[in-house]
């Protein structure tokens, strides 16, 4: 019998697709595809997490990093149950997943014996694609098409159904070398010509930056454009990366999930270009739309079907955007003149004043507090800014209008920054994992609520079994305020169960594995405790207790909403 199996074929074509690493939990080990990479002495390497949802976010999390599809294993029907998070996750931040889930032995699936189910039919409501393996010879053809799947726009995730019984009979199949796949192009000439027209014509234009400016990497264009125009900037709400740099003179901000106070922002504005956006939030009967009635809108999206699907624009193409973006500045330099050219300079002065004094309003009505006061959210994020490495990648599962890290930390490089817009929480602690595979030059920073870090602590375990330097902030205010998506966005709504009673110690949870961890509370713990975790080796948890943390950032916010008018 040929020592060549099918499990060995399928750790081929993975091999041709550029996969590193293999996600899943310890129960994933006793799959044939994990046993495969120790029998072939392979290059793709096993890496382990106690749960599959854990596993699902570090897979994700490295996909975001390194702009490859993650590659998730997990254990036939009751692992692909627990990963329904991670699928969600992906299909909603766009991220390309390829899951590989055993399957019982196909002669007896009908029988329905334990740990078997209709995977197909589990996948479905997520995945983009999911598919049974019937031979051993279409394992490359099904792969090949599978990260086809994962990285065709919509990104997302995709579920291949292995059995058992096939990956263990011999094969002679080679793989499928992937094919060199030409981009997509600009948008047509027309399009290009009449975007151009209005952006010129525009009195005060700005420009919306989605998600897919980051995931494609079109910042450079993206960061042209606006100089050339001496607009406004913005990012779309939730980003999942840096579609902008956030300490640019013109850049004005993320734009509140607050469909109001988002709305107030954009008014003063009569031609938008929304670039690469992604998250729709539809207004209620009692809200005001995100964009006012009276802007004209340009969307240019990567993805079919986004441009021109929700928001009521006048133009609206599918195409590459950076190499859109490169065209539309060649249009404007044709059509303008030393008129426009003067126009322009005087807006990017006006615009880059506007968000000078913005900042300096607020930095006079805010004080720094007194070694004994308690710690803020705004003041705990400056000091992560003021202390971390110069190389470091942060990672948030923090939504927050009043505080958003977006705007609080420096955030330049297009790799600096990784979040999520899928709502899902625990995606902090075990995404960063996968980001410090994917950066392993880079110090990996977690900020993570405490709410957040109670779904997914197994994370600290395979922090401390691989030796990882990830750094974890969890953010905790006993529960008594959320730092997550929330269906309802009252206000000050009381939570009928808090983390008060009993009040659960994240010190000794992360030291029950191996993870050094400290406890503050107070701001003069602050700086010592942010220099002491960074400067030491291997994993380490900070238990942040902070004040209930929006008074001072609602003052803020209020200060904000006044220079706005």
């Amino acid at each position: 019998m040929s020592d060549h199996l099918a499990s060995h074929l399928l750790l081929d074509q993975l091999q041709a697709e550029g996969t590193r690493f293999i996600f899943g939990s310890l129960a994933s080990g006793e799959s044939p595809v994990i046993t495969a990479t120790y029998e072939m002495r392979s290059d793709i390497h096993f890496l382990s997490a106690l749960h599959d949802e854990v596993a699902g976010s570090m897979a994700i999390g490295y996909a975001q990093a390194s702009g490859r599809p993650g590659v998730l294993a997990v254990l036939a029907a009751p692992g692909l149950a627990s990963v329904q998070t991670a699928l969600y996750t992906s299909l909603k931040a766009r991220v390309p997943l390829v899951v590989l889930v055993d399957q019982q032995d196909s002669q007896i699936l009908s029988d329905e014996p334990p740990l078997a189910a209709d995977l197909l039919e589990m996948a479905k409501p997520l995945a983009k694609w999911a598919c049974e393996l019937k031979t051993a010879a279409e394992i490359p053809r099904l792969l090949r098409r599978a990260f086809h799947e994962a990285n065709s726009p919509p990104k997302g995730p995709v579920v291949l159904s292995l059995p058992h019984n096939l990956l263990l009979k011999p094969s002679a199949g080679q793989a499928i070398v992937p094919p060199q796949i030409s981009p997509l192009g600009s948008a047509d000439p027309a399009f290009l010509k009449k975007a151009s027209k209005a952006l010129v014509s525009a009195q005060n234009p700005c420009i919306i930056f989605g998600n897919e400016v980051s995931q494609y990497r079109a910042r450079k264009e993206a960061v042209s454009l606006v100089e050339v125009l001496g607009c406004a900037a913005f990012s779309e709400p939730m980003p999942t990366g840096v579609n902008f740099p956030n300490r640019h003179p013109q850049f004005c901000g993320v734009l509140p999930l607050d469909l109001t106070a988002a709305n107030r922002l954009l008014s003063p504005f009569d031609v938008i270009l929304v670039l690469g956006m992604q998250t729709r939030i539809p207004a209620k009967v009692h809200e005001p739309p995100l964009i006012p009635p009276h802007a004209s809108v340009i969307q240019i999206n990567v993805e079919p079907g986004l441009a021109g699907k929700t928001l009521p624009c006048q133009l609206a193409a599918v195409a590459d955007i950076g190499e859109s973006l490169s065209r539309i500045r060649a249009e404007i330099q044709l059509i303008s003149n030393n008129a426009w050219v003067d126009t322009t300079k005087r807006r990017a002065h006006q615009t880059i004043a506007w968000v000078s004094g913005r900042k300096q309003e607020l930095e006079e009505k805010l004080a720094y507090p007194g070694t004994n006061a308690p710690i803020s959210l705004l003041w705990l994020l400056r000091m992560i800014d003021a202390c971390r490495p110069q190389k470091s990648v942060i990672v948030s599962d923090l939504v927050n209008d009043l505080c958003d890290p977006v705007q609080v930390l420096n955030l330049e490089s297009s790799s600096s920054f990784f979040s999520l817009n899928s709502g899902v929480q625990g995606y902090g602690l075990g995404a960063s994992l996968g980001i410090q595979w994917a950066s392993p030059d880079h110090q990996v920073i977690a900020l993570t609520s405490d709410l957040s870090a109670l779904v997914a602590p197994q994370a600290l375990w395979t922090a401390a079994h691989y030796g990882l330097h990830t750094k974890y902030i969890v953010i905790n205010n006993l529960g008594k305020s959320t730092y997550n998506l929330q269906l309802l966005s009252t206000p000050g709504s009381p939570m009928r169960v808090q983390l008060d009673n009993p009040p659960v110690s994240f010190k000794e949870l992360a030291s029950s594995m191996r993870v050094p961890a400290a406890q503050i509370s107070v701001m003069a713990e602050l700086e010592p405790a942010l220099q002491h975790i960074f400067e030491t080796q291997g994993p380490f948890l900070l238990d942040v207790h902070i004040a209930d943390g929006l008074q001072q950032s609602q003052s803020l916010d209020k200060a904000s909403a006044a220079s706005n008018s």
